[in-house]
């Protein structure tokens, strides 16, 4: 879970997820092993899924590591899935096809209480939801620098390939039922909050108008809007495609 850490990437003396991780490689290892991720995640973000690569210049089990790595690592938040051995050539930033995220929010006051750092609770309801017909405007490749915090001078194109919206009903372990939707995005890759921002306009959008008009005016031609960055709570990477 996202909310115990700051951040997944690497930073001085704080408790992020990969410095966890080479930390307790190091104590079974007795030597530093470097990780290299396949992106980084927000304070706050979760994920089912993240991929990531180290060089190990000896053999090991790899079932075995990952038992081993697991009986450190669980009780802070961090589950390694599986252990897989790679080309050398593999590197799990640069060789991913894809990323997947999902986005859960709510405007339902019933959402279980251990659910508040899963899911985004907006306390006001929608003048409108849009259909997934709404959201096809998003997909192909167009230049996200006004929807990222990213200031560098590298290309800000980026493609998306899906992008969708759904919504279901979850029943808690005290036998309440609450609804949240989720909005599923695909692309080839993703700016520094780019995701965030997104979402933070489409909520906007759904809170303050009756339709997708002024999302499309800010994808479009960049017109300006006022509009919150959405909470990373409800964040999720859920797949990496290689």
């Amino acid at each position: 879970m996202g909310g115990a850490f700051l951040g997944s990437q690497k930073q001085p003396h704080k408790n992020t997820v990969f410095d966890s991780v080479e930390q307790v490689l190091f104590t079974v290892f007795k030597q530093k092993i470097r990780c290299v991720p396949c992106g980084r995640t927000d304070s706050g973000v979760s994920a089912s899924c993240m991929t990531f690569h180290a060089d190990f210049s000896f053999i090991f089990e790899e079932d075995y590591l990952c038992k081993r790595l697991n009986r450190h690592l669980i009780n802070s938040g961090i589950i390694i899935r599986s252990i897989e051995k790679v080309p050398l050539s593999f590197h799990a930033l640069s060789s991913a096809l894809s990323r997947t995220y999902k986005y859960f929010f709510t405007f339902d006051q019933s959402l279980p209480h251990y659910l508040l750092s899963s899911v985004t609770f907006l306390n006001q309801q929608p003048l409108f939801i849009p259909s997934n017909k709404d959201l096809q405007n998003l997909l192909g490749s167009k230049n996200f620098r006004y929807l990222s915090n990213s200031s560098d001078k590298k290309s800000t194109i980026r493609t998306i390939y899906s992008i969708n919206l759904s919504s279901k009903i979850i029943n808690d372990l005290f036998g309440n039922s609450t609804l949240i939707y989720c909005l599923e995005i695909t692309a080839d890759g993703f700016l520094y909050r780019m995701v965030r921002h997104i979402v933070g306009l489409l909520l906007h959008s759904m809170l303050n108008f009756t339709n997708m008009d002024r999302l499309y005016d800010y994808i479009n031609v960049h017109r300006g809007s006022s509009y919150n960055l959405a909470p990373a709570e409800g964040l999720h990477l859920v797949d990496v495609k290689y």
